[in-house]
């Protein structure tokens, strides 16, 4: 046991010795691993802010909403609403139909009102909404109001009695940019002979939203609706899947070569340092030193290296995030490292362990040459 610390001693301290010799190599190994180390996770944050990003807008539109409108004028019994064409579909989907119609309303504040008339087919998917507040006759949206606010609402120059709505998530998928009030259809019936706007949101529920959106198109076609426009996030979710697809082949293509790369240049380093180091080497395996502890010695040292290698890759990164990616033209609030951070351990550690991998089969040749006999080295 002696005999082994004194060896791994020795070891330890030569290690440090060939560093202050041949500061060059230890120098280029550094920054071969630096540069490649920031390449790769240059290329990873690249890669996983551009998907943030997509997820972003994905969840903007609504990841599993379909969105339907249409501009109905004339005769208002001429054809069926959309929300009643589409009612069908709802047995996988929550519909909120709402119809915008050229009402004047304003609250008891003298603000001015977006009305939405809902029929009994949106009734389902609107009770847990309708039920947030007290029971009225109609009910407001404004975000700038407390929810559950009795208030006083004129509607073509009647006063209804209101409660304030918490705003829904699918709010922003209708695409309402001021206060507005839901209106059941007993109410506006007498207001669409004017015609109207009419917004059909459907929420899927069954995650099948290529489906749900090929039974929409059936039913419009075969209605001869050619003036309902579907608006899906199919597109944006299947560029989204493409993106994690590219991401994966990108950071497995970059690791392998990095990997490669930094096989390539500690081994070529590692076997000219062991050649000038190889008579001391069987020396001291002629003295009982096993060759796994010798291996241990470059083992060692490829680690150190690696890891110093990925830190200051890693130190680089973190100071130039900001400015690099928001020159690239990423949002400055996707940027902050508390939303989202693409430097976590587990992330550096995706890629570095390629680049360790590496470092570890550069032992290669040293472990070969370690298998030649100490009398044929020392001969």
């Amino acid at each position: 046991m002696k005999a082994w610390i004194l060896t791994a001693f020795y070891l330890w301290k030569d290690i440090w010795s060939r560093w202050l010799e041949t500061p060059g190599a230890v120098l280029a190994r550094l920054a071969v691993g630096a540069l490649l180390a920031g390449l790769m996770l240059l290329a990873q944050a690249a890669l996983l802010l551009a998907e943030r990003s997509l997820e972003i807008r994905v969840a903007r539109l609504g990841a599993q909403v379909l969105a339907v409108t249409e501009t109905v004028t004339g005769d208002p019994h001429a054809r069926p609403a959309l929300g009643q064409l589409l009612d069908p579909a709802a047995e996988h989907a929550d519909l909120i139909a709402l119809r915008q119609v050229a009402v004047p309303a304003e609250d008891e504040f003298g603000r001015d009102l977006l009305v939405l008339v809902y029929g009994d087919e949106s009734l389902p998917a609107l009770a847990p909404l309708l039920a947030a507040a007290p029971a009225a006759a109609v009910h407001v949206i404004n975000p700038r109001l407390p929810v559950g606010l009795p208030l006083r609402v004129t509607l073509d120059g009647r006063d209804y009695a209101s409660a304030v709505l918490p705003a829904p998530a699918w709010l922003q998928r209708h695409g309402a940019n001021q206060p507005l009030v839901l209106v059941p259809a007993t109410i506006g019936a007498d207001w669409f002979s004017t015609g109207w706007f009419e917004t059909a949101l459907l929420i899927n529920r069954t995650g099948d939203l290529p489906a749900l959106a090929a039974a929409v198109r059936a039913i419009l076609q075969w209605e001869n609706r050619t003036h309902a426009q579907v608006q899906s996030p199919e597109a944006l979710l299947n560029e989204l899947a493409d993106l994690r697809r590219l991401q994966h082949r990108a950071q497995t293509g970059a690791g392998l070569l990095g990997g490669l790369v930094v096989a390539l240049v500690f081994g070529s380093i590692a076997v000219l340092e062991y050649r000038q180091n190889r008579f001391v080497a069987a020396l001291l395996r002629s003295f009982g030193a096993p060759a796994p502890l010798i291996i241990i010695r470059y083992s060692v040292e490829a680690l150190l290296l690696t890891t110093a290698a990925v830190l200051l890759a890693l130190w680089l990164l973190v100071s130039l995030h900001g400015w690099l990616f928001g020159w690239a033209g990423f949002e400055s609030a996707l940027l902050q490292r508390t939303t989202f951070d693409p430097y976590t351990p587990a992330l550096v550690w995706h890629q570095a362990r390629w680049l360790v991998l590496g470092a570890l089969l550069s032992l290669i040749p040293v472990a070969v040459g370690l298998r030649q006999p100490v009398g044929h080295v020392l001969q």
